[in-house]
């Protein structure tokens, strides 16, 4: 299936491709250190350098925002397993933040996910780090997401950091 560019109020939503992985790793890299103070290497990252095979390649998808040609948000989502995916990598550069960008890229994932594949009676997992992201959770929570325990999530559920928030939507 063919994916495509959605666009809306001068932002566009479209596929990552493996030659954005730099410009996505900048992104990333100065939230994780600059605002959360995280001690990261881009090594410890592969799936980052490798988007299109990580992502595509297994049924998942991995969309960036941009202003103009600027990548100013990413999401991203891993099937874990037939009934199962976990959405990672969502971060919104800190000046476009508050503009409805991550409701956009949650909404094209889903819509790309669920309804254009006919997925039924899947469940997507997440998790973050819960001091670091009151706005986030919020966020999720406004969408249907539910707080869940550690023990619920799938036995290959890919951890993160130091994660101490966990939380599901199913479908």
């Amino acid at each position: 299936m063919e994916r495509k560019i959605i666009k809306t109020s001068g932002i566009s939503i479209r596929p990552a491709i493996n030659k954005d992985a730099e410009d996505i790793l900048n992104l990333l890299f100065n939230i994780w250190i600059n605002e959360y103070g995280f001690d990261v290497e881009k090594e410890d990252f592969p799936d980052l350098l490798e988007i299109e095979n990580f992502y595509n390649d297994s049924k998942g998808l991995f969309l960036v925002a941009l202003d103009k040609e600027q990548i100013i948000g990413t999401i991203a989502c891993q099937k874990l397993n037939d009934s199962c995916f976990v959405l990672k990598r969502m971060f919104v550069d800190k000046k476009f933040r508050g503009c409805g960008i991550a409701q956009l890229l949650l909404d094209n994932l889903l819509t790309e996910m669920v309804v254009l594949n006919e997925i039924q009676n899947t469940t997507f997992y997440l998790s973050t780090k819960e001091n670091q992201a009151i706005a986030a959770k919020k966020f999720y929570l406004r969408n249907k997401f539910q707080v869940i325990s550690r023990d619920e999530l799938p036995e290959n559920f890919p951890f993160f950091y130091k994660d101490d928030l966990f939380m599901k939507k199913q479908f």
